[in-house]
C-alpha cells in the first residue's frame, strides 16, 4: 500500500508492522515506515522569503487549520516557516496577519477576505496550497484588487493549474514523489525473509516556481 499524505497514528503503524503488510506513505513522515516527503518548513520560509526579498513588509498566511480530523500537518509547518521567515527580517507576523480553516477554495476566499478587509491589509499572501491560492485570487477579484500590482500571492504544490493560473508557487515534485513512492514500495516487496520495512527516508528538493502572481509591493 501507498499512503498520501495521511499520517498513521503509532496504533496505526503498529498494526501496520505486525500485519507485515508493505507499506510507504508520500508526503507523510514516519519514523517506523517508509517515507517519501519533502521539508515544509523551509517551503514555507521560501515562500516569504521570496517576498520580503520583494519589497514587501506586511504578508499574509492562509491555510489549514490545525490540528485537523484528517492529522494533516504539512500546512502547520509551512506556517512555522512563514512565521521564522518574517522574524528572521525583523517583520511583524501577529495572529492576525494568520488566517486558517477548513481546506478548500471556498474557505481560503472567506480567510483571504478576512485579511484583505484589515484597516492596514497584507499586500502580499502566503498561501498553504495551490487551492487555498485559487481562494486567494478569488477573494482579490472580489475586493478589486488587481494581482500583482496591489497583491502579490504564493501558493505551495504547483498542482497542474497553478501553470495555468500563472501562480507563482513552490513545487514539491509531485511526480517525483509519486515515483520515489512506488520504488520503496517495490523495495519493501522485493525484502527477503518477511523483516520488518526499513524505515527510509526520502527528502526531495523544493524550489519556487517563479510565475505572474508576485511583484513589488505598491508605492
Amino acid at each position: 500500500m501507498i499512503v498520501f499524505s495521511l499520517a498513521p497514528t503509532a496504533e496505526e503503524e503498529t498494526d501496520f508492522l505486525a500485519a507485515g503488510m508493505p507499506l510507504v506513505l508520500v508526503d507523510a513522515s514516519s519514523s517506523r515506515l517508509p517515507c517519501v516527503v519533502v521539508d515544509d518548513l523551509a517551503g514555507g520560509e521560501m515562500s516569504a522569503r521570496h517576498l520580503i526579498e520583494l519589497g514587501h513588509r506586511r504578508i499574509g498566511f492562509v491555510g489549514d487549520e490545525y490540528p485537523n480530523r484528517f492529522g494533516f500537518g504539512f500546512h502547520n509547518l509551512r506556517e512555522q516557516g512563514y512565521v521564522r521567515a518574517l522574524e528572521h527580517a525583523g517583520l511583524e507576523s501577529g495572529p492576525h496577519l494568520i488566517a486558517t480553516g477548513l481546506f478548500g477554495r471556498e474557505e481560503a476566499r472567506q480567510s483571504a477576505l478576512r485579511l484583505l478587509r484589515l484597516p492596514d491589509p497584507p499586500t502580499a499572501i502566503v498561501a498553504g496550497s495551490d487551492t487555498q491560492a485559487m481562494g486567494v485570487l478569488a477573494a482579490a477579484r472580489e475586493l478589486g484588487l488587481d494581482v500583482p500590482r496591489q497583491l502579490s500571492v504564493v501558493g505551495y504544490d504547483d498542482i497542474e493549474i497553478a501553470g495555468y493560473l500563472g501562480l507563482t508557487t513552490i513545487n514539491q515534485s509531485l511526480y517525483e514523489s509519486g515515483r520515489e513512492g512506488a520504488r520503496l514500495l517495490l523495495d519493501s516487496l522485493e525484502a527477503v525473509g518477511g523483516s520488518p520495512p526499513v524505515p527510509v527516508r526520502r527528502l526531495l528538493p523544493l524550489r519556487l516556481s517563479l510565475r505572474h502572481t508576485t511583484a513589488p509591493p505598491p508605492a
